[in-house]
C-alpha cells in the first residue's frame, strides 16, 4: 500500500511539473499552426500561377483575334493557326494541349460563346470548329488550355475538370476587316 502511494504521488507530481512547464509551449503551438499556414501559402502560389497563366492564355488570343482581324490569318489550316497561337505563349505551356476554335457569327444574336463539354478524362466530347470568317463578318475565337493542378489536403482543389486540371478558357469576339 505504501508502494501505491509513494507511485501514485511521484506520478501526480510529474503530471503537475509537466502541465506547468513552459520551454516547449512555442513547439506545440508551431505544431497547430503551421500546416495550416502552409496550406494557406501554398494555396495562394497555385491562385497566382494560375491567374499570371490565364492573362498569358488571354493575351496568345487577342493577339490571334488581331490576326485573324486583319485578314492576316485567311490562309492558315488549323493546325497551322493553332501553331500560331502557341508561338505568342509562354514556354510554361505546352502548345500539343493547346485547343483553338474559330468560326464566323452571322448576326450579334447568334454569337455562340460557352464552354465545350468534355468527359471525365478532360478530352472534349465535341471538337472544335474552325473556319476562317470573311472580312466584314464577325468572328468568334475561343483559346482552350488545360492547366494542371496539385489538390491539396481534406480534397481541396482547384481543378474544374474530372481529370484533376483547371480549364482557362478565352472568347474573343470581333469582326474581321473588309
Amino acid at each position: 500500500m505504501r508502494l501505491l502511494r509513494r507511485l501514485l504521488s511521484a506520478g501526480r507530481r510529474a503530471a503537475v511539473a509537466f502541465a506547468t512547464r513552459q520551454d516547449a509551449g512555442p513547439a506545440a503551438e508551431f505544431a497547430l499552426v503551421a500546416p495550416i499556414f502552409i496550406v494557406v501559402i501554398y494555396a495562394t502560389v497555385q491562385c497566382a500561377i494560375i491567374y499570371i497563366c490565364n492573362a498569358y492564355l488571354e493575351t496568345a488570343a487577342e493577339e490571334a483575334a488581331r490576326s485573324v482581324l486583319t485578314n492576316q490569318a485567311t490562309s492558315l489550316s488549323s493546325s497551322q493557326f493553332q501553331a500560331a497561337v502557341c508561338a505568342d505563349m509562354p514556354a510554361i505551356f505546352n502548345c500539343v494541349s493547346v485547343m483553338v476554335g474559330l468560326e464566323p457569327a452571322s448576326s450579334n444574336c447568334s454569337i455562340g460563346t460557352a464552354a465545350p463539354t468534355f468527359n471525365a478524362n478532360g478530352t472534349l466530347k465535341n471538337s472544335l470548329p474552325y473556319q476562317q470568317p470573311l472580312p466584314g463578318q464577325i468572328g468568334v475565337l475561343q483559346v482552350l488550355y488545360q492547366w494542371p493542378v496539385l489538390g491539396l489536403p481534406l480534397g481541396w482543389n482547384f481543378a474544374n475538370l474530372g481529370n484533376g486540371t483547371y480549364l482557362m478558357m478565352s472568347t474573343q469576339v470581333f469582326m474581321v476587316e473588309q
